[in-house]
């Protein structure tokens, strides 16, 4: 039988306060700036209603307009210390899981903010 993995939050993260960027592959995006203090992460923004800090190489900047290399989304959680979630996927290249809280809410987390429960 699987066993869901669990981690509990050692950090506070607290998600943008945007409508998630949801890209799939050639989607044009319009980059903003570079996360202040995430490496390798930009602001970019659907034109519409949708933005969300997004890896830089699931971006082709080459293309004259920026595109999206990759189905990604931008969907952060908000937590603090203390708080529980359940490992879903991890995006070793980008130190980040995909994780799900309590109340069923789905989104990123860093890695550094995580500890695994044995």
């Amino acid at each position: 039988m699987l066993k869901a993995i669990n981690a509990r939050i050692v950090h506070p993260q607290a998600a943008p306060d945007a409508i998630p960027l949801t890209l799939n592959k050639g989607d044009p995006v319009q980059v903003k700036q570079a996360h202040p203090d995430r490496p390798g992460y930009v602001w970019a923004e659907d034109g519409q209603i949708s933005a969300g800090w997004v890896p830089l190489d699931v971006l082709d900047l080459n293309s004259g307009v920026p595109r999206a290399r990759a189905t990604y989304c931008s969907s952060e959680l908000t937590v603090a210390p203390g708080d529980t979630v359940r490992l879903m996927w991890e995006d070793a290249a980008h130190q980040a899981w995909w994780c799900e809280d309590r109340a069923g809410e789905r989104g990123w987390v860093r890695l550094e903010f995580l500890q695994v429960d044995e």
